[in-house]
This record gives C-alpha cells, structure tokens and sequence, in this order.
C-alpha cells in the first residue's frame, strides 16, 4: 500500500500539481481484503489493522509528493541539475526526521489528536461504517453517491464535508477571505491577490503559531501542568522534539557537507573547513 501511495503521490504532483489524500483508499482495500475467505486475511477485519493500512498509504503519498519530489523540483526549475540527487538524499532523511518528530509532537497541546481534522475523521467514520454496517454502512454509501453527483455536477463537494466538521472560527475567517478575494476590485479598486495579500496573512499566521509554540516551551506556570492532563504527552516533550530535530538536521547537513567534499575530492583542509561552514 506504501508503494501505491507513492507511485499515487507523484504522479499527482508532477501531472496535476496537488497531493491528494488517499487514506479513504487505504480504508476501503483493507475492508475489501476482510471480506476475502481466507485466513491470513482474517487480521484485516480489526479497525485496528484498516488504520494501519489507511496510515500506510496516506503517509507514503504525502511523502512522496510533499517531502520528496516537490523539493527536488526547486533545482530542477533553478537549472541546477546538479545538486537533485544531494538534495534528494538530504530530503529522505530529513523526512524520516520529520515523521519522528510528528510522532513525539502528537497529542500535545500544540498537536492535539482530538481536534477536528477532516480527512481523518472522514477516514476514521468510513472504518466504523464498515465494521458495524447497518445505518452506518447505509449512511456512507449515501455519501459516496452523493459526492459522485456532485463530482459530476462540478459542485465542490469536499467543501460541504469540511463545512460539517471543521473549526467554526477558521471556516468563518477561511469565508471572509474568499469573500474579499472575490469582491476587492469593484469595493476597494485593488486586487488583493495580485498584491500577495492572502500569502502575507498566511504567512504572519505561521509566524504566530511559531511564536505561541515557542511560548508554549518555555512556559513554566502551574496553568501548563493542568493543560496536560487534556493531552496523553506533556508540554514538555516538545522542547525535547526540538532539541532532537536540531541535532538530527544538524548531523544530515554535515553528512551532506561530507559527501559533498569526498564528492568533488576537496582536500582534508577544504573539507574540514566546507564542514564547519555548513555547520
């Protein structure tokens, strides 16, 4: 599933430009393989097991397309054709680096695992559907049939998904910014996304969340202490995520540096000094 999710990822990426979501994908071969009369696939029928399948599968295609084909792109546009197989190799370590730290970070109060995110909640309902059957059962196959309708009416039908069981507060501001984008040249005689106004906000958005997390790390008081009984990890271990993350990207930049010398035969001089440079 690891390998499809991949082949699914890049191909997307490279033909279409987006990396989709396939844990839906993932969920469904696995109830498929529990209904196969045969004993080693007996495994598949525990939820459990769909969502290790489901796991599989989604991460490989972000993988693959986020983490490894698209910044091997930025050379490739640059006409540095040179420097793609460095960069490829620093991604796929700096991926399973990142894949490490999700891991530490999740089901912290800075990755909280009962937060609304949408496709694992529509991943998760479609596993119980198919474990209990019945209204369940009955209720997802409705909403595939209707997704298909609206798939083929060109109606943004993920858009209602999210609607039902997103954050009423980013929907809201995420409504009032395709409002402004759509109305800022007949009401304000401007285009705001010409201006690169939207990136901006996002872009200040992320700078807040590194603020807060920062914060967040170097908050001693009382308050974070009780905040952690809501989480199954404390705050604590993200500063040691990020400690961790710092030493490992450091040694991936090293070793690259050192590649990189042994590379073009530098000198045990030359690559002393490329390696505390780039250290």
């Amino acid at each position: 599933m690891a390998v499809i999710g991949a082949m699914i990822g890049v191909q997307l990426i490279t033909s279409l430009g987006i990396s989709a979501n396939t844990s839906i994908v993932g969920a469904v071969f696995a109830m498929i393989l529990a209904r196969i009369p045969l004993k080693f696939l007996l495994k598949f029928k525990s939820i459990h097991s769909q969502n290790l399948v489901q796991t599989s599968i989604s991460s490989a295609t972000f993988g693959a397309a986020s983490s490894l084909m698209l910044p091997i792109g930025i050379p490739y546009v640059l006409g540095m054709h040179h420097l793609i197989m460095p960069l490829f190799i620093g991604v796929t370590l700096a991926m399973i680096v990142d894949a490490l730290l999700l891991y530490k970070m999740f089901d912290t109060k800075v990755f909280p695992a009962k937060q609304a995110w949408p496709p694992g909640i529509a991943t998760a309902e479609a596993i119980k559907a198919g474990d209990e059957g019945g209204n369940r059962a009955k209720y997802l196959l409705t909403g595939v049939g209707i997704g298909i309708i609206g798939a083929i009416l060109k109606i943004p039908m993920s858009a209602f998904g999210v609607a039902f069981i997103g954050n009423i507060w980013a929907l809201t501001m995420f409504g009032i910014g395709l409002l402004l984008r759509g109305y800022s040249v007949p009401l304000f005689g401007i285009d705001i996304n010409e201006l690169y106004i939207p990136h901006g906000f996002m872009i200040g958005a992320g700078i807040v969340a590194l603020i807060q997390v920062i914060v967040l790390i170097f908050n001693k008081k009382k308050e974070v202490a009780v905040q952690d009984e809501e989480f199954s990890k404390p705050t604590k271990e993200l500063g040691q995520a990020f400690g961790y993350g710092f030493i490992a990207y450091t040694a991936i930049s090293i070793l690259l540096a050192v590649l990189g010398g042994i590379y073009t035969q530098m000198s045990v001089g030359m690559l002393v000094g490329f390696v505390l440079l780039q250290w």
